[in-house]
């Protein structure tokens, strides 16, 4: 995993990639996103203040966003090094929009590099049979990667899922098999706790406890750590329905949905 360095602080800070995949849509079209959530911890930058956003032409199957071939994937990386290492730019992550043929990826800039990129794009733009679009737009805030990479609440589970279902594939389990899931919510207080288990348990849920825990760093009072559980298959769509409830009902009662956890079968 790449290495970066930021001084937006006034002091280096070093952090890693973390890139990751999940399925969003845009106009009611399917997208697989890839996304480095550590960019997030970067907001506001400094010192790449500038968005590339390109979007160009690739040859994909409708039907599968994720087939895309070898060599159009060694393409896409092409343009993106270009800009990356010619610029030194932060690359950020990309959507494949495979009902439309096209890839749109993100490069965040300095704001010196800025007039280079145009240079570089425009003469790629001009050299190359597909068809290739791009903005350069100053968002040291990173709204244009926060709207269009980033995974919001439901997506961010979405992607923990997948990476728990890869390690039950990993030991021969296929996730089929219902069996005890467990979810982790924290809430400020034991009556909040109380609140949601009785809510929940409407719906097939079991209150496994309530421990205290220390409060989280800048505050003062301890949370509440209630853990549910639900017999279910380890299914990802049913899944995603299970956390877009529970995040909505820990909301109400001022919880915080941590994670879930299960045992191989």
């Amino acid at each position: 995993m790449a290495l970066f360095r930021s001084s937006g602080s006034g002091k280096p800070v070093i952090y890693e990639q973390d890139f990751c995949e999940y399925s969003e849509t845009f106009g009611k079209q399917p997208v697989l996103i890839s996304c480095d959530r550590n960019f997030a911890k970067q907001l506001p930058t400094r010192d790449t203040p500038v968005c590339i956003k390109v979007q160009m032409e690739i040859n994909a199957d409708p039907a599968d966003p994720e087939l895309v071939s070898e060599a159009e994937l060694a393409h896409i990386s092409h343009i993106r090094s270009i800009i990356s290492q010619h610029i030194k730019g932060r690359y950020v992550g990309q959507g494949i929009v495979a009902s439309q043929s096209i890839v749109f990826f993100m490069i965040y800039i300095p704001q010196s590099g800025a007039k280079m990129a145009k240079t570089m794009l425009e003469q790629t733009k001009g050299s190359t049979f597909r068809r290739l679009e791009y903005t350069i737009t100053p968002d040291p805030e990173g709204n244009q990667y926060m709207e269009y990479l980033y995974p919001d609440d439901v997506q961010q589970k979405q992607i923990e899922n997948r990476r728990i279902l890869r390690s039950l594939h990993g030991y021969g389990d296929d996730g089929t098999t219902p069996r005890r899931v467990c979810f982790h919510v924290l809430f400020p207080n034991r009556r909040r706790a109380k609140d949601f288990a009785d809510e929940v348990a409407e719906k097939g849920f079991v209150e496994e406890g309530i421990t205290e825990e220390p409060a989280p760093e800048g505050l003062v009072l301890p949370r509440q750590h209630l853990v549910v559980s639900r017999e279910l298959p380890f299914d990802v769509e049913l899944l995603d329905l299970v956390d877009r409830y529970l995040l909505k009902v820990s909301k109400k009662y001022e919880g915080d949905y941590q994670t879930l956890e299960t045992d191989i079968v």
